[in-house]
């Protein structure tokens, strides 16, 4: 509780949070590692940090997550007295009652104290914890007493935002690039009242710098704000060279359409397949479309195409379109049995997710779904037969020009009975 870290700390936290260098950051992982397995506080925090994965650390560097490793180098700390490992617990809730009860701290408030005259001193983390502490609403729990003033979180908001804003930005002039996400949600919340111009001025800064996160974000608001079409993508190439690979997807993006650069489906592939690698979604569910349709050089091959999508379907959780695009694709795949085994009962599972989206599938993939819907519900596979639906299903399929839809149409016919039901011939 010296209110200032060791010069291992120090010196491993600008390697690993200012760098931008992953060689750089695995060499202030091993200071820490050292100087936490001899007892230093806050050098357990921030190794704790660095295994609580790219929410807390750039995962550039490869660092394993290890929640439970976490959770008890925090938990220790805390105990030992490091004010940082409290507001870190408190963060991501770790700093049970128990443990806040074996703080050597009188209160949540003498640790945010000890963090917040560092900060004043000009240290960068410490800047971006204020920021955090004010941004995520810690400081009501910190100071209770203030919580009452605020009758609502959006009285809060308006409140804390522009405080927060600027310990942000003072840490961003510091080099640190960490809090650059919640800087932006504070930016388009329009509660600090910033202007475009201070908040494009701190993120440039923070690419120039050679952050690769905050990189690719230049590039896509260069594209989005400007269409400036050159300097996004040399922005999202620079992310990619810099070591972010998920931003490797918007290099393939551009590649793909011809946009700040010449179109080139196989580069695009080449960088999708990057981002692909990473755990990207959609780069994945592209790889996949990629083997699905043998786009450019690449020959089609369902086995690979199965395996990606399956990736992509797996991995979207609230990127809903990826996962209804995935899902129409792995459909029809199961239907047919490519690349995989035939399965009716998961085809139409992932049929039925993708049909609530049908206006907004392209083609060729539209007709495609619109017919393997025709054949699950004419042919009762998967799920239960209904021939009249299965025949609007056929006939929007054929609107699009697919022959195989024609060809499974013609299996059905008009009963001369029955005021002109369908049934199969």
């Amino acid at each position: 509780m010296n209110g200032r870290y060791s010069t291992e700390v120090a010196r491993a936290i600008q390697k690993i949070w200012l760098s931008h260098s992953p060689r750089q950051m695995r060499e202030g992982f091993e200071m820490l590692r050292k100087a936490s397995e001899a007892g230093d506080a806050d050098a357990m925090c921030y190794f704790a940090r660095c295994h609580l994965g790219e929410s807390y650390v750039w995962s550039g560097a490869g660092f394993p997550v290890d929640e439970d490793l976490a959770s008890d180098l925090l938990k220790k700390a805390v105990r030992l007295g490091s004010a940082s490992a409290v507001l870190c617990a408190l963060r991501n809730g770790k700093l049970s009652q128990d443990v806040a009860g074996e703080m050597p701290f009188g209160s949540l408030f003498e640790a945010y104290e000890e963090i917040l005259s560092q900060a004043e001193a000009g240290d960068a983390f410490c800047l971006y914890m204020i920021g955090n502490v004010m941004f995520w609403g810690d400081y009501m729990l910190i100071c209770p007493e203030e919580a009452e003033k605020f009758a609502s979180a959006e009285e809060y908001k308006r409140y804390a935002y522009p405080i927060a804003a600027d310990y942000y930005q003072q840490s961003f002039e510091a080099g640190l690039g960490s809090g650059f996400g919640n800087y932006r949600t504070i930016y388009e919340s329009g509660l600090a009242g910033m202007e475009t111009e201070v908040f494009e001025e701190h993120m440039e800064m923070l690419a120039e710098t050679g952050d690769a996160l905050v990189c690719n974000d230049y590039g896509k608001w260069l594209e989005d704000e400007y269409d400036d079409a050159p300097h996004a993508f040399e922005y999202y190439r620079k992310a990619v060279e810099l070591g972010d690979q998920k931003s490797a997807y918007n290099v393939g993006t551009c590649y793909g359409r011809g946009y700040g650069v010449d179109e080139d489906t196989d580069k695009a592939f080449e960088y999708y397949l990057i981002a692909a690698r990473d755990g990207h979604p959609m780069a994945q569910f592209q790889i996949g479309n990629f083997y699905f349709e043998g786009r450019g050089s690449l020959p089609c091959d369902y086995s690979q195409a199965y395996r990606w999508l399956s990736m992509a379907h797996e991995n979207a959780d609230c990127d809903e379109r990826t996962s209804w695009q995935a899902a129409a694709e792995l459909g029809i795949l199961l239907q047919d049995g490519l690349g995989t085994s035939q399965d009716d009962c998961q085809a139409y599972r992932y049929l039925a997710e993708a049909e609530r989206y049908l206006a907004d599938v392209w083609e060729p993939l539209d007709a495609m779904v619109l017919n393997a819907l025709g054949v699950a519900y004419g042919f009762g596979r998967g799920t239960d037969e209904n021939i009249k639906l299965a025949i609007d299903y056929f006939d929007r399929a054929i609107d699009f020009g697919l022959e195989k839809a024609k060809a499974n149409k013609a299996r059905f016919r008009r009963s001369l009975f029955g005021l002109g039901k369908w049934a199969r011939r």
